[in-house]
């Protein structure tokens, strides 16, 4: 070897040294210098984790070349192979994500440790586990390590809302798990809950005896484990449930058939109990069968269109979490009454006659009648007020039979009668008659006599009552025939029948017998045919009171029949020296008041008097003769009251006087004076303070009341009337009054026109000119126009000569001038022309139509004034709306112009 080899080599060999005597080197060669043992992560031979929880187990191999170890696994508790995760052969919902894993595999890593999973950690995987390998295929390696399960504090049976019933004993779950084993104990309200008479706390519940209303409430369960310190608590609600109780309802309950009815069932409890119905013969739900409903809520049954088949024994069961009740109840059902049979019934006057009506119900309804003609009904048995009549009711179950029995029947018994059934359910009613037979009557007529004159054809008339109806025959007096007697004529033979005779002499007047006859019997009556005559003359006219213009009489009429009464008295009445052709005529009523009007002063006149029946006016007689006296003043004045002594007024300061007009006298009243003075009563005499007394008078004709104003309140007045005439005043007629308390509010009642016509007419036309003046202004401030616009734009322009001026001024009056809307002014223009050529000023207004509504009306005035130089000068006046502008020029008589 040459030297530079021996160099290298000896450089190697250094560096190898080196290398192998390095800090590092020597250590691990010191540790892998140990024998090979294995390490399992986390350290500690026991390991205690919580169940549930996810952990990893690492076994590491610790050798000097871990590649020379094999056969390293995993051992469970009961010595099987913990399989790697490739090996282990899923289920098919292994594909389902949450089952991808088994429970507990191995993975082996790149550095040959093994690792041991356990994806959740179940109770019953609690134990020791075992990490084998071999090392350099000769030294069996192994280390194991222990796992130890926490359980955790679980509620396995403690609900949330716990229903205790009242009165009874109860326990409050709440079951608790927990590795170690944890210490349970119990709050209310906050505080601990300590054995006694009403709690017992038990392992896995908390007793309550005999549970009360007040121990609603939460419930807190507490849970702790003092080895881990672990502490929990379970908030229970604890809801006092009280068992249902029904309330008492009446019983049995009446439904009426063919009516909706409804039975409420009340009870009573919490939570508010729920409620079925159920019928005690079929047990059948009622709440699906037809006709019926439930509401489970109130509890209230509803029976549509009961029928009988649904009376029997229902039962009303109320139930919630606490328990159950019923009761039981009866339905009635009620079946209104119906009358099956109700038959007229006929009995001869004074004879005993029954009316009998059978009717049906449930139960059996009471049967009576009663007239129509009468307003209540007949009672049970003989009636108070007419014995003769007896009311009786018999039957059985379900029908009753109404007798009502009459003895001794009248006429006045016949009629309709109504037969009234009635029970609970309510009436029926059904009418027939009773018919009582008797012989003919004439109590209907009350005629006995007919009047006839002057050969007056008349008809006398036979009604005859009977049942059955009877016929009718006539005689005349002495049961003599009328068949053969042409004047006399009869129509109908009964129970109606009328003679028509014709009066012709006096063997007519005379007395005719109506012959009624029925099974029953035969009747007459007898009817007087007389002869009426005019009434006689007045017995007696005498004068009662006089005045120049009026005349009342006393009239004794004539003595007449009663069956032929006066009908009106008449007067004639002439001056003296008149004959009775020329008299006056003026017809009263009987007992009226008898006064003639309207004649004159100092006349003497003559009166006649006469009566007037249906048969005519009586001979003229009772001639009376009396001279009106002079004309004088007025009658005395009638004040009109209310009341006897003194009248009331209804304000406190006015009086409303009313009086009746008096006779004039003969000359018209023109006036009325009134007196009113205050008076007061001293030891029951009226005394009239005469400083207080006020006169006015009232001139306006036919006036019969007055205002009296300005009166004091509650105090008494005298008022005193006077009428005049020309002659001079009446003698007065006198009142008291008293005025009402207080303030009067009532409007004050005017007796003419406030204000006169001219004056309203003046503030109407005040009131127009002040509105045109305001219409005016507006229009000249926001339309620059009107009459004010006008004045001011003229009296600003210069004039163009002064003399047209004052002609346009002195004519522009005359042509009317827009005001406020400017479109009247685009309607029509004025033109107005003077001609002197005849030798008279003429005017001519033309109108003239603008074309365009938006070019302003134009007002052209052209006056044409005479000059004696033969020239005419023309002058226009135009007008824009605006100004007036004036024009002149001259124009001959042979001008172009």
């Amino acid at each position: 070897m040459s030297a530079v080899e021996t160099s290298i080599c000896i450089s190697v060999l250094c560096v190898y040294i080196l290398k192998a005597t390095s800090p590092t080197r020597i250590v691990n060669r010191l540790v892998y210098a140990a024998e090979p043992s294995l390490e399992i992560l986390p350290s500690g031979e026991t390991q205690t984790k919580a169940i549930g929880s996810s952990i990893i187990l690492t076994c590491n191999p610790k050798v000097e070349d871990t590649k020379l170890i094999s056969d390293m696994q995993w051992i469970d508790p009961q010595d099987r192979v913990i399989e790697p995760l490739k090996l282990v052969v899923l289920p098919i919902e292994s594909n389902i994500p949450g089952h991808s894993k088994p429970p507990m595999y191995t993975e082996l890593h790149q550095d040959n440790s093994l690792s041991l999973f356990f994806n959740s950690l179940q109770e019953q995987q609690a134990g020791k586990y075992t990490c084998k390998a071999t090392y350099a295929n000769s030294i069996q390696l192994q280390k194991s390590v222990t796992i130890d399960t926490i359980v955790a504090i679980t509620w396995d049976n403690a609900p949330l809302n716990q229903y205790p019933i009242l009165g009874e004993d109860f326990a409050i779950q709440c079951k608790v798990r927990a590795r170690p084993s944890p210490s349970v104990d119990w709050l209310y309200n906050g505080e601990l809950i300590k054995t006694n008479d009403h709690y017992i706390i038990d392992t896995y519940a908390l007793k309550i005896k005999n549970v009360q209303e007040s121990d609603d409430g939460v419930y807190t369960c507490r849970a702790s484990v003092f080895s881990t310190g672990e502490l929990k608590e379970r908030p229970i609600r604890v809801e006092v449930h009280i068992r249902p109780t029904v309330s008492e309802m009446p019983n049995p309950i009446n439904m009426i058939e063919g009516k909706d009815a409804s039975i409420k069932c009340e009870a009573r409890g919490k939570p508010p109990p729920k409620f079925t119905w159920v019928k005690s013969l079929t047990h059948q739900n009622l709440s699906n069968v037809d006709r019926f409903s439930v509401d489970p809520d109130t509890g209230v049954l509803t029976i549509t269109n009961v029928n009988r088949d649904d009376a029997g024994e229902y039962q009303c069961t109320a139930t919630n979490l606490a328990g159950t009740a019923n009761t039981n109840i009866m339905v009635n059902v009620i079946v209104k009454p119906k009358i099956i049979e109700f038959l007229n019934s006929t009995v001869v006057e004074d004879k005993e006659a029954t009316l009998v009506c059978k009717a049906f119900g449930r139960p059996p309804p009471q049967v009576t009648f009663r007239k129509l003609t009468a307003e209540k009904a007949y009672v049970k048995g003989p009636q108070l007020d007419d014995d003769r009549i007896i009311l009786e009711n018999s039957g059985d179950d379900s029908e009753t039979i109404g007798t009502l029995t009459i003895s001794q029947s009248l006429r006045s018994n016949d009629g309709l009668y109504e037969c009234i059934a009635q029970n609970a359910g309510g009436d029926a009613r059904r009418i027939g008659h009773l018919t009582v037979e008797f012989p003919p009557s004439f109590a209907s007529m009350s005629n006995t006599s007919v009047w006839s004159w002057d050969q007056k054809p008349v008809n006398i008339s036979c009604i005859a009552e009977s049942i059955p109806n009877a016929t009718i025959r006539w005689t005349m007096y002495g049961d003599q025939k009328i068949d053969n007697d042409k004047m006399i004529t009869q129509i109908g033979n009964g129970p109606r029948s009328i003679l028509t005779i014709v009066p012709l002499d006096k063997r007519y007047y005379t007395t005719y017998k109506c012959i009624a006859s029925n099974a029953h019997g035969t009747r007459q009556r007898n009817i007087e045919l007389r002869e009426a005559t005019k009434p006689g003359e007045m017995l007696q006219a005498k004068m009662a009171e006089i005045t120049a213009t009026t005349i009342r009489f006393d009239l004794v009429p004539p003595s007449t029949h009663p069956e032929q009464p006066l009908r009106t008295i008449n007067v004639q009445y002439k001056e003296d020296g008149q004959t009775w052709i020329q008299a006056r005529n003026k017809t009263w009523s009987v007992d009226s008041y008898y006064v003639l009007e309207g004649l004159k002063p100092q006349t003497m006149y003559e009166f006649r008097f006469a009566a007037r029946n249906d048969v005519g006016l009586g001979n003229w007689g009772a001639l009376h003769r009396e001279m009106t006296p002079g004309r004088t003043v007025p009658n005395e004045p009638k004040i009109v009251m209310s009341r006897e002594e003194y009248d009331m007024s209804r304000y406190s300061n006015q009086y409303e006087l009313t009086w009746l007009a008096p006779a004039d006298n003969g000359e018209p009243i023109d006036m009325y004076q009134i007196k009113y003075c205050q008076i007061r009563r001293v030891s029951g005499e009226w005394e009239t303070l005469e400083d207080t007394c006020r006169t006015e008078d009232i001139r306006t004709q036919g006036r019969v009341r007055h205002w009296l104003r300005n009166l004091y309140s509650d105090t008494f007045y005298k008022v005193e009337l006077k009428a005049h005439n020309a002659i001079g005043f009446s003698k007065p007629g006198s009142a008291k009054f008293k005025t009402a308390r207080g303030i009067d509010t009532t409007v004050v009642h005017h007796q003419g026109p406030l204000i006169s016509s001219a004056a309203i007419i003046g503030i109407v036309i005040a009131v127009l000119f002040i509105i045109i003046i305001v219409i005016d202004v507006i229009c000249c401030c926001a339309h620059k126009t009107g009459i004010i616009y006008y004045v001011c734009e003229r009296s600003r322009r210069k004039p163009v000569d002064e003399e047209d001026a004052k002609l346009g001024s002195l004519y522009g009056w005359r042509f009317p001038l827009p005001y406020c809307d400017q479109k009247m002014a685009n309607v029509a223009g004025v033109t107005a022309i003077q001609d002197s050529s005849s030798g008279k000023n003429t005017i001519k207004l033309v109108k003239h139509t603008a074309i365009d509504e938006k070019e302003p009306l134009k007002e052209e005035k052209k006056i044409t004034p005479i000059i004696d130089s033969g020239l005419r000068r023309e002058t226009s006046i135009t007008f824009d709306g605006k100004r007036s502008v004036s024009k002149t020029g001259f124009v001959g008589k042979d001008s172009a112009v």
